[in-house]
């Protein structure tokens, strides 16, 4: 072999290495595992709802919330976790069942034993299980005995935050996952990927292998560094002998603050979309006749939005919550301008910080005093926060003023027509001689019903009939995934129209940051 052709053969190995390692670096980026190191940990906000088939339209409900840590205890061979529940409440109707927040409900109770000790996850890569066990046996056993705890609120509430075996982040590939959530196998399928992040959505892949689960669907955004979930959304109906049909939605979020955040991050936003699919279709208020309909006028924007607010705090006794009340002077529209709470801190009354956590109950508009708004928190632990040397709470908020309203009319065709000011959208379809309307957009960005103009047609009813498998309620879950905010609305027109008017609200007006200083009220 000459010395040329030697050469040549050297640099072509070199190229086959190099290559060879280039392809090899590329199938491992591309690849999203959850390979934690002990001591890595994780909070996530969860939420389940439960509609069981009830009398009439109306269904009966059960939502129940909580605030898991999970902490990597062992990494190898099999990925263990410990789970320790910060906060926990469980609701059946408008009754509280328990809260952790709330003493009361936990007199005798062997629950908060239990919850202290926590729990005990293995997710095994090699069969693609996860298993979940109580820390304090004797406490499991006990909770099981009394027959006040309701263990399968409790359990459902126990998601796995990973995946057992990886995925592939590239678009369109799909891989199927055995046993996630204690699911039938599901289809995954990969629908976006960025440098950050894996979406992917989920869905059964043969209902008739196990006829107590039909209709799974969701939704899954993973972190691609870490393999961590950061957002998940099930919905399934789940079918038994001895119950009725149950439509089960299961919600977990990765937060790093449960305390801060907007009216979709509080605990009630879930409590809300519960009725909204649990309620029946009703009528909307829309005018009928000229002298009926509203004067149409722009939005008074606040150009010093919380500049001259009063405030002040107390703690509700009832749930232990610690409410940041603010009266508003400075023409705040408070049905459409949105607040997000971004920091807190306490204090006592020496200025020291104190050290006591909290999770966002509801943020917005408070409807016991019209020109006020409220931030409820709820303590975490389990028994009764000692909030006595708490003097003065300094919070700052993002406040997004809304403007508008700029008035459209949506057609109405043989076939569908659409208007889009994105985020917002409205599409309208011909469906049982009239029309579906579909509203979608953010809080501060949408489409609503015009109160300014007489309606003509026949009726015009909200909706929460079922698209593509999925209610209204059941979209702002899965969507919202990786979609904050989101709002939808349904409504169906009947009548001989061919437009519907609608109001366009934006949110053009730039964001201000403010902090504000809390003192106790007075008592009440």
């Amino acid at each position: 072999m000459s010395k040329q052709t030697m050469m040549l053969a050297l640099t072509a190995l070199f190229a086959l290495v190099a290559a060879t390692q280039a392809s090899m670096a590329s199938a491992s980026t591309d690849t999203v595992a959850f390979e934690p190191a002990k001591g890595d940990q994780q909070t996530y906000r969860i939420g389940v709802r439960v509609l069981s088939e009830g009398k009439g339209a109306y269904r009966d409900w059960q939502v129940a919330q909580s605030l898991l840590r999970y902490r990597v205890s062992a990494a190898k061979p099999t990925r263990e976790l410990h789970v320790t529940p910060r906060f926990m409440r469980v609701e059946n109707e408008d009754k509280v069942v328990f809260s952790s927040a709330q003493p009361a409900t936990l007199s005798d109770s062997p629950l908060p034993t239990l919850m202290q000790a926590g729990f005990d996850v293995a997710i095994d890569a090699d069969d693609a299980a996860s298993q979940v066990k109580a820390s304090n046996n004797d406490a499991w056993r006990a909770a099981v005995d009394d027959n006040r705890t309701p263990l399968a609120a409790i359990v459902r509430q126990l998601l796995i935050p990973a995946l057992a075996q990886p995925i592939p982040a590239r678009k369109g590939a799909e891989v199927d996952i055995a046993g996630f959530q204690g699911m039938p196998t599901l289809r995954l399928t990969v629908t976006d990927v960025d440098a950050d992040t894996v979406t992917a959505t989920l869905a059964q892949t043969d209902e008739r292998a196990d006829p107590r689960f039909t209709n799974v669907r969701g939704r899954l955004l993973i972190d691609r560094d870490s393999g961590w979930i950061r957002a998940m959304t099930l919905i399934s109906d789940q079918h038994s002998q001895h119950i009725e049909t149950q439509h089960v939605v299961m919600t977990m979020q990765a937060v790093d603050n449960p305390a801060v955040g907007g009216m979709g991050d509080g605990l009630r936003r879930l409590r809300i979309n519960t009725l909204e699919a649990a309620s029946p279709d009703y009528d909307l208020s829309l005018p009928t006749r000229a002298d009926e309909a509203t004067e149409r006028e722009a939005l008074d924007v606040p150009q010093q939005p919380l500049a001259h607010a009063q405030t002040g705090f107390h703690v509700d006794d009832e749930d232990g919550a610690l409410v940041l009340t603010i009266a508003h002077r400075d023409k705040e529209n408070l049905d459409l301008d949105q607040m997000t709470l971004t920091k807190l801190t306490l204090r006592d009354a020496d200025g020291e910080p104190l050290d006591q956590g909290f999770v966002l109950d509801s943020i917005g508009r408070d409807y016991g005093d019209q020109d006020s708004s409220a931030v409820r928190l709820l303590p975490l632990g389990w028994g009764r926060a000692d909030l006595s040397d708490l003097a003065e709470v300094e919070a700052t908020f993002r406040y997004q003023p809304v403007d508008g309203p700029t008035y459209v009319d949506l057609p109405l065709r043989d076939g569908p027509t659409h208007l889009e000011d994105v985020p917002a959208k409205a599409v309208a379809e011909p469906i049982d001689g009239g029309w579906l309307v579909t509203l979608t957009g953010r809080y501060t960005h949408l489409y609503l019903a015009d109160n300014t103009t007489a309606f003509k047609g026949r009726s015009a009813v909200t909706s929460n009939r079922r698209r593509h498998g999925l209610t209204p309620a059941d979209r702002m879950l899965v969507e919202g995934v990786d979609t904050h905010a989101l709002w939808i609305q349904q409504i169906t027109l009947k009548g001989d129209i061919d437009t519907f008017a609608l109001a366009l609200y934006d949110d053009e007006t730039p964001a201000s940051t403010h902090t504000l200083t809390f003192t106790r009220a007075p008592q009440r």
